[in-house]
């Protein structure tokens, strides 16, 4: 059942289709854009959202995997395009853990992310990615986004 701290519903797919625009309309060399996500789907229920990633050759490792830093880059992105599209304000990572399961050597893979808690000032997500083809699970993550006012970080010079 959706968290009374959200506004979701029918507008929450549309909400996260937008975002993953907007990431799109960042142009090449912003790494959020880079790792090119694909909307899936979306379960206004269960407060989740599925987002589908290809492999590129830039994302391996020596050994032809995806390297670590990619994978924490698409749970990372996922978890916070799930944070905005339910909350429709800005947030920001403050903490997140990653568990690597199996190495990502598959063509594509889907990250499904699903809130946990939505408060007032933070937002608690859940995140697993699994081999598109195989179905198998990759990694799990969780993660803690922060409401920020940008604006008002700006006028008080917070730094962020």
């Amino acid at each position: 059942m959706a968290n009374k701290n959200t506004k979701v519903g029918v507008d929450f797919e549309k909400r996260v289709k937008d975002i993953i625009g907007e990431i799109k309309g960042y142009g090449f060399g912003m790494l959020n854009d880079m790792i090119d996500p694909q909307f899936v789907d979306c379960d206004p229920e269960k407060m989740s959202c599925r987002v589908r990633f290809r492999k590129f050759k830039w994302e391996d490792n020596g050994r032809g995997e995806v390297h670590g830093g990619v994978i924490s880059a698409i749970m990372d992105t996922t978890m916070g395009i799930n944070a905005i599209g339910l909350t429709e304000g800005s947030v920001s990572t403050s903490d997140m853990t990653i568990s690597f399961l199996r190495p990502f050597r598959g063509k594509s893979f889907i990250v499904e992310s699903e809130a946990v808690q939505v408060g007032s000032r933070v937002i608690r997500l859940i995140a697993k990615a699994y081999d598109e083809d195989t179905g198998k699970c990759l990694a799990v993550s969780t993660g803690s986004f922060m409401h920020v006012d940008y604006e008002q970080a700006a006028d008080k010079k917070l730094g962020v």
